[in-house]
């Protein structure tokens, strides 16, 4: 039998899984597959404990989608390594893992839609985008940081876009307030899955520094139905 996994990072503590189930629910109500949602942040519903529930009811075959935009430290380590341990530990079940949510054709389209939404005060004025992800503190995971450059490549705009991350080496608190000197506007996008805990904490930084231009934050991806049809697709794409 085959099972579904989504895979989000969530917390310990505090209520974000809680809120992350529940937009996971009401984005994914009226598809047709059945889904198990599992953190790897987690006492109760971590990717270990939701494989063994699953295994118990009989599923020997995995298909996993982590929720996750680019390919940093959790999707390149954590995740596969929990596969390997569940391996280790249940021979008879296999396992595949899908591509990031943020490679999808799909998602360079969802952007350019929020980039198009934003009514600038003044459509003859110097304007840029800056489309910010989560990004990866650590340095030996680059891969996320790599994704998101050339995802920004792709975006078909009549202004420069920049690429920068809320951790790592391309965060924007490095030179955002410098960014802004030279336009009259900029678009700020963000790229997380909905508009919560880090995307709350990427507006904080940003009214913390001295920006000298007009500011336009888009939504994130929140309930676009974009975002349904790339989690049915990276799912789709896993074949037994």
């Amino acid at each position: 039998m085959v099972g579904n996994i989504l895979v989000a990072h969530g917390m310990r503590k505090g209520n974000q899984n809680k809120a992350l189930e529940e937009f996971i629910t009401t984005l994914l109500k009226d598809e047709e597959y059945h889904y198990e949602l599992a953190f790897l942040e987690s006492d109760t519903q971590s990717l270990e404990i939701t494989m063994e529930k699953m295994i118990e009811k009989g599923i020997t075959q995995f298909r996993i989608v982590p929720l996750l935009i680019f390919r940093a430290m959790h999707y390149i380590g954590d995740i596969p390594n929990i596969l390997s341990e569940m391996k280790d530990k249940y021979p008879h079940i296999s396992s595949q893992m899908s591509e990031p949510l943020g490679t999808h054709p799909y998602m360079k389209s969802l952007v350019e839609r929020r980039i198009e939404d934003v009514h600038l005060v003044d459509q003859a004025s110097k304007s840029a985008t800056v489309i910010i992800a989560h990004g990866n503190g650590s340095g030996r995971f680059t891969k996320a940081h790599d994704e998101l450059k050339a995802f920004v490549e792709t975006i078909d705009s009549k202004r420069p876009v920049y690429a920068r991350a809320l951790y790592g080496v391309l965060t924007f608190r490095n030179d955002l307030d410098e960014i802004s000197k030279q336009y009259d506007e900029l678009i700020i996008v963000p790229l997380f899955l909905f508009d919560g805990r880090l995307v709350n904490k990427v507006k904080r930084f940003i009214d913390d520094m001295d920006i000298h231009c007009k500011l336009h934050i888009t939504p994130s991806i929140n309930f676009d139905d974009t975002l349904r049809l790339i989690i049915r697709e990276r799912l789709e794409a896993l074949q037994f």
